[in-house]
């Protein structure tokens, strides 16, 4: 990350800036403010910044004299200027001293944040060339490749030793670090980062290469990764700088695939699951936000068997910890439901039973007609679903409609007799004598009930 620090005698203008610009978009990151230059000067002996964004006209220390001091004692530090129009002989003077750019305050409130931050960025490397990154270009031109480390983990921010990195390492963004390939890597690597090797870079740009390493991050890296590679191969060109945009067809048939009870009895079923899932390569972020919708769906089917609620990780650092967590539930589902009064079959009879219970919970379907699907007949279908649940299947479908409503009414603002019709019930009298009966209001009055709360 490029560390700013923002220096303004105008409290509003220096608040203004450090809010209101999309710094992390330009990898960029607000270190330190200060009201004047010799305030600057002592944040700068004990904090490491890049980019110094000051006003020229301050007390105490004004910025020309300021950017005097920066640059004896800074040289790498590159200087932007903030300024009024009748400063223009103070602005040729910064121009002078070395400053790549300055800023009219007036044209922060009709020019686009991003426009602004973007030219900075491109002067900074015009500039700077790829001295600030701290590679030279021959170094990979003439090797063709760099090492990059990446942490795993959000919000890590190990320092350089700490990760056993070498010296010439130099950091992207946060939790990027990278060097020029110079040999085999024969460093020990701590196992929260992973270590990636890239080729083909000849004919590559530093910035090219810069959003080449950052995109790697966002979906290759989690497929790629395993413990057991200590160090990955890459070639450029196979690095996609895209998100994969899958259709919302796609992802019904992945949570209608996972919400099924085949993946849990069959070990094929589940092999194929996975590999047709890992294909797909989604950005991990989308590929959570469904798990996480399908572990309450699972949740709500399992409950009357499972010890305690499958929990999903608040973060997965790579496709190997996923497919962890996918076996582990699959394992603790097995478990839960290994009851010695019935076989396997059986099991997985009842529990696809549930599922279709739910899936098709608008339909009038008896407990003969469940039966009839998963292949059982009626009364020992009854039998063994109420031993195995807990409940009648009856009792059963009353309860997941009830809850369904519940949703509804907390969570729309659709008609009652609408809402009966979603879970089953024609007729919107009976469904709420039923509504009361199971929660104690009628759906009316626990629809105001929920909204004050």
């Amino acid at each position: 990350m490029i560390r700013v620090l923002v220096v303004d005698d105008d409290k509003l203008v220096r608040k203004g800036l450090v809010s209101s610009m999309p710094w992390n978009a330009f990898g960029m990151e607000v270190v330190g403010e200060a009201n004047n230059g010799d305030n600057a000067l002592k944040f700068m002996e004990s904090n490491k910044v890049d980019l110094l964004m000051t006003d020229l006209a301050m007390p105490v220390m004004s910025g020309i004299e300021l950017m005097r001091i920066v640059r004896g004692k800074y040289p790498d530090v590159q200087i932007v200027v903030l300024t009024l129009h009748q400063d223009f002989e103070y602005v040729q003077e910064a121009l002078r001293l070395g400053a790549i750019d300055y800023i009219a305050k007036i044209q922060l409130e009709r020019e686009q944040f991003e426009e602004v931050l973007g030219r900075i960025i491109a002067l900074m490397e015009q500039k700077d060339g790829l001295k600030g990154a701290g590679v030279a270009h021959d170094n990979w031109e003439t090797t063709d490749g760099l090492f990059v480390c990446y942490s795993l983990h959000p919000n890590n921010e190990a320092s350089r030793a700490e990760q056993g990195l070498p010296d010439q390492a130099m950091e992207a963004e946060t939790g990027i670090w990278y060097w020029a390939d110079s040999g085999p890597a024969d460093f020990p690597l701590n196992p929260n980062y992973a270590l990636v090797r890239f080729r083909g870079l000849k004919e590559m740009d530093r910035k090219s290469v810069m959003q080449m390493i950052k995109a790697y991050r966002k979906i290759d890296l989690f497929y790629d990764y395993h413990p057991s590679q200590p160090c990955l191969e890459r070639n450029a060109e196979d690095i996609s700088q895209q998100d994969n945009t899958e259709s919302s067809l796609a992802i019904d048939r992945i949570k209608e695939q996972w919400g099924s009870a085949d993946w849990i009895y069959e070990i094929s079923v589940f092999d194929r699951l996975l590999r047709e899932l890992q294909a797909l390569r989604l950005p991990p972020i989308r590929m959570a936000r469904i798990f996480y919708s399908l572990s309450d769906e699972w949740n709500r089917l399992y409950e009357p068997i499972l010890p305690e609620p499958i929990l999903i990780e608040d973060f997965f650092p790579s496709w190997y910890r996923f497919e962890e967590w996918l076996t582990k539930v699959r394992d603790g589902i097995r478990q839960a439901n290994t009851k010695p009064l019935f076989s396997e079959e059986i099991q997985y009879s009842i529990v696809k039973a549930m599922n279709l219970a739910k899936q098709r919970i608008s339909e009038p379907i008896s407990a003969a007609d469940i039966a009839l699907m998963v292949n059982m007949s009626g009364s020992y279908f009854s039998q063994c679903f109420k031993q195995y649940v807990g409940q009648t299947y009856t009792d059963y479908v009353r309860d997941i409609r009830m809850e369904r409503a519940k949703e509804y009414l907390k969570s729309t603002t659709k008609t009652i007799q609408w809402i009966a019709e979603q879970i089953g019930y024609n007729d919107e009298k009976y469904f709420s004598r039923l509504f009361r009966e199971h929660v104690g209001l009628l759906p009316s009055e626990y629809r105001n009930t929920a909204g004050q709360k």
